[in-house]
C-alpha cells in the first residue's frame, strides 16, 4: 500500500506546519517510523518522525528523505536548504507521540480503505448482481445506500432501509422521485453539480434533513445513474468519500454488463421507456407525473416501431441506424433494446405510407435490408408493452409468411396472429368451411380452377364484371362457374355469413400453405400438389 505525501500533509494542516518540500514532489509513502538518534540509513518511501535534537549531524545525499520534525531546538539552516530533504516542521509545543499516532491513523485508514475496496471488487466478481454489491457496501459504510437511474427511479437499495428523510420516504413509497422534489430550486441545482462532478459530493445537514454523500455513476465518461448514501447510523469517516468513489466504479462495471447501458445515450427518457417495455405496472397518474418530471410531451397518436437488421446483410452499427431513424422521425423517442431499435412514434396524425417522411424511412430500411414492425395506433403509454409485442409479432409473421418485403404492419397481420394462436389449440383446417374441401377435390379430379375463380370473386366484393376482367373470361362463363361452385359446395354465395366463412377459410389455407405445408390439409395425394391459394 502506498500513500502520497500530500495525504499526510492534509492530516497535519491543523498543526500549521512549516514546509520545505521539493515543488515537484510526488513521493509515495509506505510506512511511518520514529527516527532513531544518529540514524544514517533511510528509505525514500518512509515518513520519519523526530525532534531536531535527534537528527543526525549529516544526512546521506544518495536518497530523498521525508521527515516530520518537531522544533525542540533551532534547526540548522543547511537542512532547510538540502534538496534531498522533504521537511515538515512543527512547533515545539506539539507532542511527538500525538503526531506519530495521527500519521499512523492515516496509514490505518488507508489500509481499511484498501481492504474495503478489495471486498467491493470481490462482490463484483461474485456474479451475484448489483443488489449484492450495494448490500456489501452498505455494511462497509455502516449506512444505507440507494442507486437510481437517470429518470430518478430506484434501481436497487441496501436492505433494512428505514430513514425518516422525507425524500427517501417518497422514493421508497413510489419507487421514484416526484416532479415536486426535483423542481425544488436547491435540489435541482445540487443535481446539476452531482451530474457534472468528477468525485462524490457531500451534502450537509443544512441543505437536507439527513447528511448524505451523492455521486454519479459513469461508464465511458457518460453518466448512467446516481448513488446516494445517508448518514443515518453513524457519522461518515474521512475515507467514506473515497469508498463511495470506488463503489461507483464497481457498480458501473456491473451495469456495463447490460446491453442497454452499453447503447444508452445517457438520456433520462431512455430509462423510462425501458420501464414501459419491461411490463412494469404503471398507472396513468404515475406516467403523467413521470412525463412531467422528464419534460416529455407526447401527441395523441402513438405507435411502437421495432427495427431489426437482417444479420446476413447489414453491417451498420445499431447506433448509426438509430441516429438516421431519429433524424427522419422528429419528436419520436428511440432506444436500443434486446439487439433491436425500438421507437415510440409520436405524431399528430395517423401514419400513412404515402407520407413523405414515412416513405423516406421505407426507402432507407429497404435499401439497408432492415426488418421493420409497426404496431397499431394507440393513445395511452400504459399500452406500450402490448404494442411493442405487436410490432415484434408483425416481424415474426412477416418473415414466416415468406414475404419479400421489409416493412410489416401489425394491422395487416392481426388475422394471421389469431390463426397462430388458434393453431396451438388444434388443426386449423377444422376452422375452415368444410365444403371447401369438396371444391378442392373437384378441381384436382377435373383439372378445373374453381378455387381461383371463387377466391378472385370474393376478393373483388362479388363484382362479376371486375372478376371476369381479372380472370380474362366473359361474364357468362364466370356466371356459369359461380353457379357450378355453389352446386359443388351446396352453398349460397349471396349469404353474407357464408361469404365471411369463405374469406376466413381462404385466409386459413393461405396461412397453412405459407407457414407449414399444404400437405397438412390431408385431403388426398392429388390435392397436395395443387397450390390453390393465390
Amino acid at each position: 500500500m502506498e500513500i502520497n505525501l500530500s495525504t499526510f500533509l492534509s492530516k497535519l494542516r491543523s498543526y500549521n506546519p512549516e514546509l520545505h518540500i521539493s515543488p515537484n514532489c510526488n513521493t509515495s509513502i509506505k510506512s511511518i517510523k520514529l527516527l532513531q538518534k544518529n540514524q544514517c540509513s533511510f528509505n525514500d518511501n518512509c515518513l520519519y518522525v523526530s525532534t531536531v535534537s535527534d537528527l543526525p549531524k549529516v544526512f546521506p545525499q544518495n536518497t530523498v528523505i521525508n521527515l516530520v520534525c518537531i522544533l525542540n531546538k533551532t534547526l540548522p539552516n543547511k537542512h532547510k536548504k538540502n534538496s534531498m530533504l522533504n521537511l515538515i516542521l512543527l512547533n515545539n509545543d506539539i507532542d511527538l507521540a500525538t503526531v506519530f499516532n495521527d500519521l499512523q491513523s492515516v496509514v490505518e485508514a488507508e489500509q481499511t480503505l484498501a481492504l474495503n475496496s478489495a471486498t467491493l471488487l470481490d462482490s463484483l466478481t461474485s456474479e451475484k448482481g448489483i443488489k449484492h454489491i450495494v448490500n456489501v457496501a452498505s455494511e462497509l459504510l455502516g449506512n444505507p445506500i440507494c442507486v437510481i437511474d437517470l429518470s430518478f427511479k430506484i434501481i436497487t437499495h441496501s436492505k433494512d432501509i428505514n430513514p425518516s428523510d422525507p425524500i427517501w420516504v417518497e422514493l421508497f413509497t413510489k419507487g421514484y422521485c416526484s416532479y415536486n422534489f426535483v423542481s425544488m430550486s436547491n435540489v435541482k441545482k445540487f443535481i446539476e453539480v452531482v451530474h457534472k462532478s468528477t468525485s462524490p459530493v457531500f451534502m450537509s445537514e443544512d441543505k437536507l434533513r439527513i447528511p448524505r454523500i451523492v455521486s454519479n455513476i459513469k461508464i465511458d465518461n457518460k453518466v448512467v445513474g446516481y448513488l446516494a448514501a445517508l448518514e443515518c447510523n453513524k457519522p461518515f469517516s474521512e475515507n467514506d468519500m473515497e469508498l463511495v468513489f470506488t463503489l461507483c466504479k464497481v457498480i458501473a462495471s456491473e451495469m456495463q454488463k447490460s446491453s442497454f447501458i452499453e447503447n444508452t445515450r445517457g438520456s433520462r427518457y431512455e430509462h423510462f421507456i425501458i420501464h414501459l417495455l419491461s411490463g412494469e405496472k404503471i398507472d396513468k397518474i404515475t406516467i403523467d407525473e413521470r412525463l412531467k418530471f422528464l419534460d416529455l410531451h407526447f401527441k395523441h397518436n402513438l405507435y411502437v416501431m421495432v427495427l431489426v437488421p437482417q444479420n446476413n446483410f447489414v453491417n451498420i452499427p445499431l447506433n448509426q441506424i438509430r441516429n438516421r431513424i431519429d433524424y427522419m422521425l422528429v419528436d419520436s423517442k428511440s432506444i436500443i433494446y434486446k439487439d433491436a431499435i425500438v421507437v415510440i412514434i409520436n405524431c399528430a396524425n395517423k401514419i400513412s405510407p404515402t407520407n413523405k417522411t414515412f416513405s423516406k424511412l421505407l426507402e432507407f430500411v429497404q435499401k439497408n435490408k432492415i426488418f421493420v414492425g409497426l404496431s397499431r395506433c394507440f393513445h395511452n403509454l400504459t399500452d406500450v408493452k402490448s404494442h411493442y409485442e405487436q410490432a415484434l409479432k408483425s416481424i415474426e409473421l412477416g418473415i414466416s409468411l415468406k414475404s419479400n418485403e421489409c416493412f410489416f404492419s401489425y394491422e395487416d397481420f392481426t388475422i394471421y396472429h389469431l390463426l397462430q394462436l388458434c393453431s396451438s389449440q388444434g388443426n386449423l383446417k377444422n376452422f375452415c368451411l368444410s365444403s371447401i374441401f369438396s371444391l378442392i377435390k373437384y378441381d384436382n379430379t377435373n383439372n378445373t380452377d374453381y378455387m381461383k375463380s371463387l377466391y378472385t370473386y370474393l376478393l373483388n366484393g362479388k363484382n362479376q364484371l371486375e372478376t371476369a376482367n381479372i380472370l380474362k373470361v366473359c361474364r357468362s362463363t364466370l356466371a356459369h362457374r359461380i353457379e357450378k361452385i355453389q352446386q359443388i359446395m351446396d352453398i349460397n354465395l349471396n349469404d353474407s355469413i357464408t361469404s365471411f366463412k369463405l374469406i376466413l377459410t381462404f385466409t386459413i389455407l393461405d396461412y397453412i400453405n405459407k407457414t407449414k405445408s399444404y400437405n397438412e390439409l390431408n385431403i388426398d395425394d392429388k390435392s397436395s400438389q395443387n397450390n390453390c391459394i393465390l
